[in-house]
């Protein structure tokens, strides 16, 4: 085999591999047929800033909620091809990061899991991830109807007000982790 041949073949190994263990997040960051959204750990950091200057409970509750927040991405598509991709690279994720299953819900208008990895506290996780699939119902995300949706959290995360920024950011699942967190406290 010549040298060329050889460097051929390595690189488009390497292409590969590094196409399979690409982040959904990241592959679909560009895709016109995918909502994406994503605030950085620098964001968050201004968030908490910005506390000080505001005097609105709800404001100050929500700032404080988000501070200890290092990563939210969201992900939505009215594709199948890439819903299922999508669900391919969840039931992956959910396995290399040892993500337990916090709940199951399916009704008619949608099938909705979410995930969580634990921290030492119990009110508290590390990751949250939240899939939505088999979506039926109308979701307000704009002009689009989305088929697939994928929400991601890590940092600090207090489940008890997580729901919160779900039902703010009118996404589905919101009301299912308020119903959780309601139970949990009763």
């Amino acid at each position: 085999m010549t040298k060329m041949k050889k460097k051929s073949i390595l690189i488009v190994l390497m292409i590969t591999t590094l196409s399979w263990g690409q982040d959904v997040f990241e592959k679909y960051e560009y895709d016109d047929s995918v909502t994406y959204f994503s605030i950085s750990p620098k964001m968050f950091e201004m968030l908490a800033k910005l506390s000080v200057e505001i005097n609105d409970p709800e404001a100050e509750q929500f700032i404080s909620l988000v501070q200890d927040i290092d990563s939210f991405k969201v992900i939505s598509t009215e594709s199948s091809v890439i819903g299922k991709e999508i669900q391919g690279w969840v039931d992956k994720h959910i396995k290399k990061a040892s993500l337990e299953e916090l709940m199951r819900v399916r009704d008619k208008e949608a099938h909705i899991d979410f995930y969580v990895k634990s921290s030492n506290n119990d009110d508290f996780v590390k990751e949250l991830m939240m899939f939505v699939s088999n979506i039926s119902g109308k979701i307000d995300l704009g002009n689009r109807a989305p088929e697939t949706v994928l929400l991601y959290l890590s940092g600090d995360i207090d489940l008890t007000q997580i729901s919160k920024i779900a039902n703010q950011m009118n996404l589905p699942g919101g009301e299912q982790l308020n119903n959780l967190n309601k139970k949990n406290n009763e």
